[in-house]
């Protein structure tokens, strides 16, 4: 387990939504920190901020898409704040609605966001903590990580990877003192894309698919590192079953998702984003 206190984080993503709760929760516990997000957001603001709770906190804006800026991002961090503890891969993007509504270039963007820079990310800063014996890398992914999503085909199969890389990578390493968590949250109320889209709907959430609050996703967080969990579900209502299901009848899961509720439902976001 990475001792909170004193540690030395990285956490992408961080200028606004997700990325705020999580930052402001690491430095509640002590933890120093590196907050990236693109250049032009406002994540100097973030690391001021930070910097007033008492730790030491720097920005370093990078574009996740650009590989050379993803190595360097690495490297100001470590000059920054020290070797890194902890990497929190936080950043990502998602465009919803009709599959074949989906552009080329958003199909390459958001799995360059959504996979490749969380695993390059992940190659970047393993073999230092394998070297010093220390740490532990938290990967955003998402209940569409878990089950089939209703037009959100290009996000689900790429927080499915993060699901999948973060898991193969704690049986690969389970001998090193070095961890991997995957937090895998519902629609989150209040930040993000979900906020931009909910003043626009009408449908109502089915049971299993109602919003969290973020502060409950960034509280995963401190589980995962504080328990060494391989994987934290956030949401409402009981949904392991239903992943459960999905491994042993995928037909019938996918049958339970496209009923009438949660299909309208997930038009509804979709229609709300645009994206129908």
């Amino acid at each position: 387990m990475v001792e909170l206190r004193g540690a030395r984080v990285l956490v992408t993503g961080a200028a606004g939504g997700l990325g705020g709760y999580i930052s402001r929760t690491l430095a509640a516990q002590g933890a120093n920190l590196v907050v990236s997000d693109l250049p032009g957001s406002d994540i100097e603001a973030r690391a001021e901020e930070l910097g007033g709770m008492g730790v030491e906190a720097r920005a370093i804006p990078a574009d996740l898409t650009d590989s050379g800026e993803r190595e360097r991002l690495v490297r100001d961090a470590a000059e920054a704040i020290g070797a890194l503890d902890m990497l929190v891969n936080n950043a990502g993007l998602e465009f919803g609605g009709a599959f074949t509504k989906t552009t080329r270039e958003e199909i390459e963007t958001i799995a360059t966001v959504n996979l490749i820079a969380v695993m390059d990310l992940t190659w970047l800063v393993l073999p230092g903590m394998l070297e010093r014996r220390r740490g532990h890398i938290v990967n955003l992914a998402s209940l569409a990580g878990k089950i089939p999503s209703v037009f959100l085909a290009t996000y689900a199969a790429t927080k499915h990877g993060v699901v999948g890389f973060t898991h193969s990578l704690r049986v690969e390493y389970a001998d090193e003192p070095v961890s991997f968590s995957a937090i895998c949250p519902v629609f989150v109320a209040d930040v993000g894309m979900y906020a931009r889209a909910e003043a626009e709907m009408d449908a109502d959430p089915p049971p299993g698919l109602r919003p969290v609050r973020p502060q409950r996703v960034a509280d995963a967080v401190l589980e995962a590192v504080r328990e060494d969990r391989a994987e934290v579900i956030v949401n409402r209502g009981p949904i392991r079953p239903l992943a459960a299901l999905y491994w042993l009848a995928p037909k019938t899961t996918v049958r339970l998702l496209g009923n009438r509720s949660t299909r309208h439902y997930a038009e509804d976001y979709a229609r709300a984003r645009g994206r129908l």
